[in-house]
């Protein structure tokens, strides 16, 4: 008993406070010497694909976009499955609006549907000086009118959560005898989660399910320990990897043995966290239930899909993080959480977000984020993403007041595009998994959004 005391006692202190940051910050924060660069979709780009769908272009970026920045590098970003689906998208909107217009329609509300982007022609470009003038070069393509967007590189961040205890682990962990019933399950730290009883989470359990395994939820984030004994049961499983060819793409998704998922960092299969943070997320989610160790998630029974789009430092660029979201949307992932944001827009992740959730029926939820600023529109105010956009659920805390926060509720919008953050659960004080088979109380709407995420696998079971 004393040992648990210690942890509770260490549960309520806060150790180290989240740093905040500027909007303005955001929007000088990129990848120095690197550009996203999208064509016009009726633009021949001359890309062509080779059997996986990896697309290559003979086009000298240079003269087509009349710069003399010296290129080190050009990549197709996106691959020919993806990049067919959104077209399609595209075109069913342009013949939904034809119809709508022919027969007079209006649209509600006087809200204009805005125009679907596709992932054709988008190009990641990195120049061979990292000191080349980024806001010049952008100037100087975005007035080519073959060009639908240029933008940087863009990076994003985890680092505004708070740490609230030491690492504790699980065998000298106090094991309470289970003799109340489902709602209370016989995980040690079980006691210390007043986020799963705050949100009557518990409820579910005992009335309808606790999880049965058919929701596969994407973390998009800095990987997860997949060997942790609370979550290795629950890690998504590519079976036409683990029973394929090792060093062959069994199931021609492009990715050689992803058997767990990816690495966007290191570009390999074992999107191992080297941080914590994707590893607390994940044990929010979806930590076994009932099994005597550690904490219970919110699904005992769920599928986690680790994607490593996030380096050791916290860190992540908007190439990335789209290329992250369209590798869960290709590998079936039901739910997609993204415990991260910034207040600089990437119209490239746009992209992918949106095709993800129109593609794939996929739910995606993300952290509204904790600096304390309104949603707006206002002065001072400003929108979070991916949070703010309408078709992802922004989480909310709501229980410290440092948390982004939607001034006006999430069923009106002042923006023209209805941005909002529509949901609040607890993201203070959470005790979740970290790598090694440890467990850490964290705080930040980063642990708000997989609680979610992981209530949103129940509903959908």
């Amino acid at each position: 008993m004393k040992n648990f005391n210690l942890i509770l006692l260490l549960l309520i202190t806060s150790l180290c406070y989240s740093q905040t940051r500027s909007p303005s910050d955001d929007l000088m924060n990129f990848e120095p010497g690197q550009l996203i660069v999208k064509f016009k979709d009726d633009y021949r780009a001359n890309i062509t694909y080779d059997s996986k769908g990896v697309g290559t272009t003979q086009l000298d970026l240079n003269a087509v976009l009349g710069i003399k920045a010296e290129l080190k590098t050009s990549k197709v970003m996106f691959f020919e499955e993806s990049v067919k689906l959104s077209v399609a998208r595209k075109e069913a909107q342009d013949i939904r609006l034809k119809m709508s217009s022919a027969n007079g329609a209006t649209t509600n509300n006087g809200f204009k549907e805005p125009e679907i982007t596709t992932l054709k022609n988008i190009f990641k470009l990195e120049f061979e000086n990292k000191d080349e003038n980024v806001f010049g070069l952008i100037e100087k393509i975005k007035s080519n009118p073959n060009v639908e967007y240029v933008e940087p590189n863009y990076i994003y961040s985890i680092n505004d959560y708070e740490i609230a205890s030491e690492i504790t682990y699980d065998d000298p962990l106090y094991k309470p005898n289970n003799e109340l019933g489902l709602a209370t399950p016989d995980d040690p730290l079980y006691s210390t989660q007043s986020n799963i009883v705050s949100t009557n989470i518990d409820d579910v359990w005992t009335d309808y399910n606790t999880g049965d395994g058919t929701q596969v939820i994407a973390i998009i984030d800095t990987g997860v320990d997949y060997t942790h004994p609370d979550l290795e049961a629950n890690i998504w499983i590519n079976t036409a990897e683990q029973n394929g060819v090792e060093g062959f793409d069994d199931d021609g998704n492009g990715f050689i043995d992803d058997i767990r998922g990816w690495d966007f960092i290191n570009n390999d299969n074992a999107p191992l966290d080297d941080n914590m943070h994707g590893t607390h997320v994940a044990g929010i989610i979806g930590a076994v239930g009932n099994n005597d160790k550690g904490i219970a998630g919110a699904a005992w029974n769920v599928k986690i899909m680790p994607v490593k789009v996030f380096q050791s430092n916290g860190s992540a660029t908007s190439v990335n993080i789209a290329l992250g979201v369209d590798y869960a949307r290709i590998a079936g992932a039901t739910i997609q959480n993204y415990s991260f944001g910034g207040y600089a827009e990437s119209f490239t992740a746009k992209t992918a977000y949106e095709n993800a959730y129109a593609n794939n029926a996929a739910l995606l939820v993300a952290a509204s984020g904790n600096d304390s600023k309104s949603i707006g529109p206002c002065l001072r105010c400003r929108p979070m993403y991916p949070a703010a956009y309408t078709y992802i659920l922004g989480i909310e805390d709501g229980e410290k007041g440092y948390d982004n926060f939607d001034q006006d509720g999430p069923l009106f919008s002042g923006y023209s595009d209805y941005l909002n953050y529509e949901l609040k659960a607890v993201g203070t004080l959470v005790t979740s998994t970290v790598p090694d088979g440890g467990y850490r109380a964290l705080s930040g709407t980063s642990m708000a959004a997989p609680l979610v995420a992981g209530a949103m696998a129940l509903y959908l079971e």
